[in-house]
């Protein structure tokens, strides 16, 4: 089962060169290191599921390091306090002081320089209601420039991780989540003189579309397509300002780079500048801030999948007649409900939910939704054969679906004379999807198969 990864933004200066540790069970021991106006060094023990210890360092040892252990396993890291500010011969803020503080209660001394206690600088604290902090990334030269830390959220229903980077931008608007999908097909922009206005993302879940918009549509407008699932987006980057005709911090520009290589830029590259990325990750949803435009901005990262064999799917000729509108619920990997809906003497309703990975799609309804209809649950390891009935050519529609055949179950040809009957499906393959038109009835139907492999 996977973990929620929250990681939350860098703080501190803008110098010295990114790093990042990711995340582990757990952190074991810190060493930090100053000198006469700042953290110049620090070192974290980190420990891995199989319980080896590994060590990651930055800056400049000037002085001996002094370190705080933590207890692990029955011991934590819940928040770090600390401070940044500029200081002599130093362009860049660095940080000025840390402080750590445990899930028994405990808190280190005061890492950095200062005066009874007492530090200079901007102040910043990372917690999450007693969340785990797993792991640490930032910013170091020969001093620590900024720091930022993982937090470990809840467990997921996935079987991968997954890292949800905080918004950044402006602290006013209302907060939005998409939350997570399996990949993003298009972004649809607006943008006015100053600003991004408007954002929608067009998602794919289980091989379905789904559209979620922010902020207020207007102006220029512009649409950024992605090959969705060969194509994902690697990373944004984001800019965010004050325009002057306004009174709060809104996103000005956002550069979308992909995994073909493809950048698309929207916007007003002015103001302050981050990224969202995750190494080895593919972006899988945003969240953010949004008002009369977009006011922050961040996004969800999955690991990247690996590419499956391709099993070749054949999209076999439908049955019935030509009316109605044309539905295509496409390919999945296999059928695991069929609903039928049957009015008077011809089929008026069908929905089918199908298998995709390790989760249930639910198809969308064709025909006219009936209070009842007759359903067919197959089994966790049964798969569809083929669907038989028959069809009413004088009317153009289906008139009746009666044969079902999976790998499990057979109910048989009906020996009711109904009209012309069909079969849908074809031998040593599977149906892992339908197709056809429909009105107020069910007009024709097809059927998408893959081979059956060995495993099945």
């Amino acid at each position: 089962m996977g973990k929620m990864y929250r990681k939350l933004a860098l703080r501190g200066g803008e110098g010295g060169r990114e790093w990042d540790d990711d995340v582990y069970e757990g952190v074991k021991k810190v060493y930090v290191g100053q000198d006469l106006s700042r953290i110049t060094y620090i070192k974290f023990e980190y420990v891995k599921e199989d319980g080896e210890v590994v060590t990651r360092e930055y800056g400049t040892i000037t002085q001996d390091p002094r370190e705080f252990i933590i207890e692990y396993p029955d011991e934590h890291i819940t928040a770090v306090e600390g401070s940044y500010n500029k200081v002599a011969l130093i362009a860049t803020e660095v940080i000025t002081s840390l402080v750590f503080k445990t899930s028994k209660g405990r808190t280190s001394p005061t890492f950095g320089p200062n005066l009874f206690g007492v530090v200079n600088g901007t102040k910043f604290k990372f917690e999450d209601e007693g969340k785990k902090i797993v792991g640490f990334h930032g910013r170091s030269d020969n001093a620590i420039d900024a720091l930022g830390v993982y937090l470990v959220l809840d467990s997921l229903t996935t079987p991968f991780p997954l890292y949800k980077l905080d918004a950044q931008g402006g602290t006013e608007g209302r907060v939005w989540d998409d939350g997570s999908f399996d990949g993003v097909r298009a972004v649809r922009v607006c943008q006015d003189d100053h600003r991004i206005t408007y954002l929608e993302f067009e998602y794919d879940k289980g091989g379905k579309s789904e559209k979620l918009h922010h902020g207020v549509k207007g102006g220029t407008s512009s649409e950024f397509v992605l090959d969705c699932p060969n194509e994902y987006i690697k990373s944004v980057e984001v800019t965010y300002d004050e325009p002057k005709l306004f009174q709060n911090t809104v996103i000005t520009s956002l550069t979308f780079q992909t995994s073909s290589g493809r950048t698309s830029f929207f916007g007003y590259k002015v103001g302050k500048k981050f990224v969202l990325e995750q190494k080895d990750h593919r972006l899988v949803g945003f969240h953010g801030k949004e008002g009369d435009a977009i006011d922050a901005l961040g996004a969800y990262f999955a690991p990247i999948q690996a590419p499956t064999p391709l099993i070749p799917t054949k999209k076999l000729p439908s049955v019935g007649g030509n009316g109605g509108v044309k539905w295509d619920d496409g390919v999945f990997d296999g059928v695991r409900k069929i609903s039928i809906g049957q009015c008077y003497d011809v089929v008026s309703y069908v929905k089918f939910d199908y298998i995709k990975g390790t989760e249930l799609v639910s198809g969308d309804e064709h025909g006219e939704t009936l209070p009842e209809a007759s359903e067919l649950v197959l089994e966790d390891d049964e798969y569809l054969l083929s669907l038989g009935g028959y069809i009413d050519k004088s009317r153009g529609a289906i008139r009746y679906i009666d044969a079902v055949k999976t790998n499990k179950r057979d109910s048989g040809e009906s020996e009711l004379n109904y009209g012309e009957k069909f079969t849908l499906g074809e031998n040593g393959n599977k149906i892992v999807g339908f197709y056809g038109q429909a009105s107020d009835v069910l007009h024709s139907i097809g059927v998408y198969v893959v081979p059956i492999t060995s495993a099945e």
